[in-house]
């Protein structure tokens, strides 16, 4: 079974109705959704077998993902492929074999794989936006590597960490039994959280990190799941991953026309 865990802070709910409905149309067969501290009524979207709780107050964002891990707190079974996305992340595969079949294939010689996150955006920072981000961004930026997402093989006898910290980089791929270790998708194995991108990998992560000016401050304004206190600056154009979007890619556009949700 293909579980993904999401812990979200939403404050746009036509985005959230496409992140979800993408993910149930792709084959995941179970979304774990812990909303944070927002007013939106997502509640009303997430049907069984997918699972709902709220969550008040800093989630510690983290140590949340050790606990339920470690707690087994959603019901995994030993090989179930788990995936811990935002809700500005998709996953994307080529789909010529089912999801599972696919990701399997990912898992060369760890129990733990590497999708480094391929950015999204406009061409020209925009100041609003009136349409979903997968119809608002299809600009993306060509980085040779980056950081990226975990998909994890689980196994109830592994310890994970998402916590600790090691080259200045905790969270995103956790320590499993004291080392961190993935299979890159598309590339070699990492000890950190970042790999080499494959733009034409069989599994893609599609991030939509910068969205519009108005979008950062609705991100400044809620905080940060991970930190008690904001890392991002107030200037966008200070943020390491702002500008430099300027080859058009329509893979997620194409896709999401084909599988009927936009």
């Amino acid at each position: 079974m293909i579980h993904l865990v999401c812990l979200t802070k939403p404050y746009n709910e036509l985005d959230f109705k496409i992140w979800y409905k993408w993910h149930k149309l792709i084959g995941i067969d179970k979304i774990h959704i812990v909303h944070n501290d927002s007013n939106l009524r997502i509640d009303r979207y997430v049907n069984p077998p997918d699972c709902y709780q709220y969550l008040n107050g800093w989630p510690n964002q983290w140590q949340l993902f050790n606990d339920i891990l470690n707690q087994n707190k959603f019901g995994f079974k030993n090989e179930d492929i788990i995936l811990f996305l935002d809700d500005d992340e998709f996953l994307w595969f080529d789909q010529k074999e089912p999801l599972d079949a696919v990701l399997m294939k990912q898992f060369r010689m760890l129990d733990c794989v590497l999708v480094p996150q391929i950015l999204m955006s406009t061409k020209a920072l925009t100041e609003q936006r009136s349409n979903n981000l997968i119809e608002h961004s299809i600009y993306r930026r060509n980085d040779l590597s980056n950081q990226g997402k975990c998909i994890l093989l689980y196994n109830e006898r592994n310890e994970y960490d998402f916590t600790k910290e090691e080259q200045n980089e905790r969270g995103h791929v956790p320590f499993i039994n004291g080392m961190r270790y993935s299979d890159v998708v598309g590339s070699d194995c990492s000890k950190t959280t970042y790999g080499l991108v494959g733009y034409n990998a069989p599994v893609r992560l599609y991030h939509y990190h910068i969205k519009s000016m108005d979008d950062w401050k609705h991100k400044l304004e809620r905080g940060s799941a991970a930190n008690e206190t904001q890392f991002y600056d107030e200037d966008i154009t200070k943020n390491k991953w702002y500008g430099g979007y300027e080859v058009i890619d329509l893979t997620m556009m194409n896709t999401a026309k084909r599988i009927g949700l936009i």
